[in-house]
């Protein structure tokens, strides 16, 4: 993505000065929904300018403010784009597309939806100006996307195909392990910076040496830089590669803190720092996500730069951010997960009780009439159907059933398993290997070894999956464990 924005802006001078100076058009609207967005673009000839926002993200507060409000971009955008904004939590099938690594997010499509261009991050309404003036007379793609390369894929299912992708899978994060911050926090390949920690990553690599000590520093770091003393809770990542210096987003993620605090839990067991910090990641979850009125956990506590250079006396005094009134089946799912695990670790038995809940709310509320709704806000569900929903609910489903089975709850989990599996019959004839997105096929290989619970979930579905495992020069890492832990669980059932 990169490559493309920097050729965007080449020969950008040489536009300007054959470019009008002056711009009659009225300030741009934006259009709310992507599909809303195409077919004006397809009706009046024009690109389509889609932005990818998040309530929660204070880099897209700044983005707004500070480009895509001044008066000579909304201008641009009138005259030449269909401006199209998108909810980042809404709509993860287009996050999955169009490969969104990042917030804020800006895709320039073609009125017949080709990419035109694409990145991660803020332009000023300078450079932001050229860029639209360049792209404003495309109507079809005159670049190749940029797709990072395979570095490695699953092959042979055996001992010696897991031991040469997991080598390839160890190369890939000692190349991000950053020494000096004592954490996974270098660049990819690509040069896209890693920012968001890697909890998954880490409790995969918590007993397995050189790692075992690695991951408890880790924690201990992660702790450190991310945690808010004065509000509880850990902010989204910190961002040590800008030249002003660390940049903290100050958002709290549902899935993000609750998977801390399982990685805190499972790392800290002989250390009072490591277990206090779980315990305060435990209470934040509870205490401020958690709605007590009608159950489920709030997605997010939103950014809020200005709030958090306050010094922490008078933050005290001061009214927390708000919180984003978003309920999402998938996260849900996550913190229920994390919270078994945070359960086992430290014992807690009410975390089994939150844990036991978030999933209810999901299969309650989020899961109607046969279809499973990514997300509720506002009274109103929508986005159904998303695969990765299924398989994150099934697999906390799983996770739990172990500890707390539940009648009525095992019998929807079977429901939306049978939806899962129609689907899979259908993909296992028709996906191509290269498109698997690594996240999904290990959470498909991952449910797949609980044929007694969901038997309706084809039987080959743990190797096809498996097969489809591979590692791009900038994949996360945390989207690959759980396929790895598939794949070696299968190797040890094998007689």
């Amino acid at each position: 993505m990169a490559g493309l924005q920097s050729t965007a802006l080449n020969g950008a001078l040489l536009l300007w000065a054959l470019w009008p100076m002056t711009v009659s058009a009225a300030p741009a609207e934006w259009v709310e929904g992507f599909e809303a967005g195409l077919t004006q673009a397809r009706e009046r000839q024009r690109p389509v300018f889609v932005y990818f926002d998040a309530v929660w993200c204070s880099w897209c507060q700044r983005y707004k403010r500070d480009t895509l409000e001044t008066p000579q971009v909304r201008q641009l955008l009138a005259q030449h784009y269909v401006a199209t904004r998108v909810d980042f939590d809404a709509r993860p099938d287009l996050v999955k597309r169009y490969d969104v690594r990042g917030l804020p997010y800006t895709l320039i499509l073609s009125p017949s939806g080709e990419v035109l261009n694409g990145f991660v991050g803020i332009l000023t309404p300078k450079d932001m100006s050229d860029l639209l003036r360049e792209f404003a007379a495309r109507t079809e793609p005159t670049l190749a996307r940029e797709i990072p390369d395979i570095v490695a894929r699953s092959g042979n299912l055996d001992r010696a195909g897991f031991e040469k992708f997991r080598r390839s899978f160890l190369e890939h994060i000692t190349h991000l392990y950053d020494p000096q911050h004592g954490t996974l926090a270098g660049r990819f390949e690509t040069g896209a910076t890693l920012k968001r920690p890697s909890p998954l990553t880490w409790m995969y690599l918590a007993n397995q040496e050189p790692w075992r000590e690695r991951a408890r520093r880790a924690a201990l770091v992660e702790h450190k830089r991310l945690h808010d003393p004065v509000g509880g809770g850990f902010f989204n990542f910190l961002d040590p590669s800008q030249p002003g210096g660390d940049y903290t987003e100050s958002s709290k993620l549902l899935e993000g803190n609750a998977w801390l605090i399982a990685w805190f839990a499972r790392v800290g067991a002989n250390n009072a720092e490591l277990k206090q910090a779980a315990a305060e990641g435990w209470r934040f979850l509870r205490e401020r996500l958690w709605d007590a009125r009608e159950g489920g956990f709030w997605q997010a506590q939103v950014a809020d730069q200005r709030y958090y250079a306050i010094p922490p006396a008078q933050r005290r005094r001061a009214t927390m951010p708000p919180l984003d009134h978003m309920k999402r089946a998938d996260t849900n799912a996550q913190a229920a997960w994390a919270l078994v695990q945070y359960a086992r670790a430290s014992g807690d038995r009410r975390a089994l009780e939150y844990a036991t809940g978030a999933l209810d709310y999901v299969l309650a509320t989020l899961w109607r009439d046969g279809r499973l709704y990514h997300h509720w806000r506002d009274g109103m569900l929508s986005t159904p159907d998303v695969p990765l929903d299924w398989f994150w609910v099934l697999g906390a489903g799983a996770e739990i059933e172990l500890v707390r089975p539940e009648a009525a709850r095992r019998q929807r989990l079977q429901e939306i398993s049978a939806l899962a599996a129609n689907w899979l019959r259908h993909e296992m004839r028709t996906t191509n290997l290269e498109l698997a997105d690594p996240e999904l096929m290990g959470l498909i290989a991952w449910v797949s070894q609980y044929q007694s619970l969901f038997p309706q979930i084809p039987g080959q579905s743990r190797e096809w999956a498996i097969r489809r495992l591979h590692l791009r020069a900038d994949t996360a890492p945390d989207d690959v464990v759980f396929g790895l832990q598939a794949w070696e669980q299968a190797l040890k059932q094998k007689p």
